[in-house]
């Protein structure tokens, strides 16, 4: 965005660790005024070392985004406080491994609170603001969200959700003078991937316990990555993506984060039966052969 970054606040979720925190800090080393909205104030470390390592000024506040009624009034705050609101970008959201047929609806509808509805209703809230301000909506996606993973299902049909919600949305927001974008990153390396319970996960797995140590060995073997999938990323190479497309003076719905998501994306996007996807996902439940490993 051509003149330096505008008037207003941009309200970063998720930002107390992982790709918020690093889209947080990033935006203030590029001049912005960044509210890093975090679930607990006790859990800010990946933010507050990031801070200390960069320098940035950022401000820190607590936010629930499943915590509706408190959404009008944490938005109004930050308006009141900085004169206005550019860009909510929302980096929220739980993600795990199960299996769907011992995955319970209440883990559904928790998942389901935190990755749509949540940023659905935070969206809401702001939208008088960014409206008045030309701004911008910016809603970290993922490949899940085009591309159904086995064994997250509620995961990925929570991505497909929000990213049709926000597709159906832009138009209309666009010609309010309001522009919406979804980030499509691939397989991201984080703290919360790291901390899975594998013991817990295999232990509930039941008769599909083969098939999912097999997808997870494959993964292991490709060091965290899958055929088909692109390489991981780092959370400041997402970020550094979404700092580029709030700069941008006309900046596009969907952005794939790097080469090989777009790849991938256009692979699903052209794949009417459905029978490509199927290829690509059912090889990552199959024994790997030398195919499989390249």
């Amino acid at each position: 965005m051509s003149g330096g970054p505008p008037a207003g606040a941009v309200i970063v979720t998720g930002a107390g660790s992982g790709v918020g925190a690093s889209t947080a800090t990033a935006l203030a080393g590029r001049g912005y005024r960044v509210v890093a909205a975090v679930h607990s104030l006790d859990r800010t470390a990946g933010l507050d070392e990031l801070v200390a390592r960069s320098g940035a000024e950022v401000e820190v506040a607590e936010l629930d985004v499943t915590d509706e009624p408190a959404l009008p009034a944490f938005t109004a705050g930050v308006v009141a406080r900085h004169g206005g609101l550019h860009a909510v970008v929302n980096s929220a959201g739980v993600t795990g491994v199960e299996t769907f047929e011992d995955e319970d609806l209440a883990n559904y509808r928790r998942v389901f609170d935190v990755n749509v509805f949540g940023p659905v209703a935070l969206f809401k809230s702001a939208l008088p603001y960014l409206r008045a301000s030309g701004g911008r909506i910016i809603a970290v996606g993922s490949i899940a969200g085009v591309l159904g993973l086995p064994f997250q299902e509620s995961y990925s049909g929570s991505k497909f959700a929000l990213e049709g919600i926000l597709e159906a949305f832009a138009p209309v927001a666009r010609r309010s003078g309001v522009a919406v974008s979804v980030v499509e990153p691939g397989p991201i390396s984080t703290e919360a991937v790291r901390r899975t319970d594998w013991i817990r996960v295999f232990k509930g797995a039941g008769p599909y316990e083969g098939l999912l140590r097999q997808y997870v060995d494959n993964a292991a073997a490709l060091r965290g990555t899958l055929p088909g999938l692109p390489p991981t990323q780092t959370p400041a190479e997402v970020a550094e993506a979404i700092v580029d497309l709030l700069a941008s003076d006309d900046p596009p719905f969907r952005c794939p984060t790097a080469p090989g998501t777009r790849l991938l994306l256009a692979r699903k996007l052209a794949d009417v039966s459905g029978e490509t996807v199927g290829e690509v996902t059912g090889r990552w439940l199959d024994a790997a052969t030398s195919e499989t490993a390249e």
